[in-house]
């Protein structure tokens, strides 16, 4: 009896470890602010091969591919960095992906925001911006974003919700600099 106790401690405590050591370590290097300004993601991950296929086929991509002389199967993971987000289910990871090498234009970035549910992988929302923010509220059940562009005179603020498809823009704000 005493070695059934003992076995039943050991397995509750080394269940607890390690759902606490993933959820803390996860939520610890989750990046939620990228901009053009860096040299691509935070904590870059492996791209999957699911996000490279949506990436394959993106109208900027392809034109740089062919630029590039390239066939969309042979489009270099270099040219991106991808960083893993929370933006539904906490147990399902999503991605943002982050132009890198010829894809990056000066003071701005394309961004692919990738979701991830039970049917796979899909692109939520597909923009250049200067800085794209994960927001702590939700829309339903995905988190909000932002993204912020600027030029001389203005900074554009645009806020995004997740409309059970794909994110939509909710609002609009553009600021004189002063």
């Amino acid at each position: 009896m005493w070695r059934v106790r003992l076995w039943a401690v050991t397995a509750g405590l080394a269940m607890i470890s390690v759902g606490a050591a993933g959820q803390s370590g996860t939520r610890q290097k989750e990046q939620t602010h990228f901009t053009a300004e860096d040299a691509g993601v935070q904590h870059p991950v492996k791209i999957p091969a699911g996000v490279m296929a949506i990436l394959r086929n993106d109208e900027r991509v392809r034109n740089i591919l062919k630029s590039e002389n390239l066939r969309p199967e042979a489009l270099p993971e270099s040219w991106f960095s991808a960083a893993e987000v929370y933006l539904g289910a906490p147990h399902e990871a999503d991605y943002i992906v982050a132009a890198e090498g010829p894809m990056v234009g000066a003071n701005i970035s394309p961004f692919w925001v990738v979701i991830h549910n039970a049917a796979g992988y899909k692109l939520a929302l597909s923009l250049s911006a200067h800085d794209l923010e994960v927001g702590r509220t939700r829309a339903g059940s995905y988190r909000d974003l932002t993204i912020y562009s600027m030029t001389a005179m203005t900074i554009t603020t645009v806020h995004f919700r997740f409309d059970g498809n794909e994110y939509k823009e909710s609002s609009e704000k553009t600021e004189n600099i002063k």
